[in-house]
């Protein structure tokens, strides 16, 4: 799916739903970094819309090295790509809440 999403000679409404089965499993099962991450680092090639597919996928990962990944996006100009980006490191948060993560969010207190 990965694949797909990242290929040049795909329409856009193919690539919307391989991120829609990508998040859709990411409510049910830990999605691997490795094929979250590379979706991340293409972000700069999705729409609005699209992106708020990958941080949703990056958020499922539930790996402390999406941190850096998700946290790129809280100064995103547009308010739902911010939302999203909060929403994954909150996900992330949730899985290791019994232990600190550092820089997981800019205000909270070390």
């Amino acid at each position: 799916m990965a694949r797909i999403v990242l290929s040049d000679d795909e329409a856009r409404d193919v690539v919307e739903a391989a991120l829609h089965a990508i998040c859709t499993a990411g409510t049910r099962y830990t999605l691997p970094l490795p094929l979250i991450g590379p979706l991340a680092d293409a972000a700069d090639r999705f729409d609005p819309p699209l992106l708020a597919y990958v941080l949703a996928a990056l958020g499922s990962t539930y790996g402390k090295a999406a941190i850096p990944l998700a946290k790129r996006f809280l100064d995103h100009p547009h308010p739902e790509i911010r939302r999203e980006a909060e929403d994954a490191l909150t996900e992330i948060r949730w899985q290791y809440r019994h232990e600190p993560i550092r820089g997981a969010f800019p205000d909270a207190p070390d």
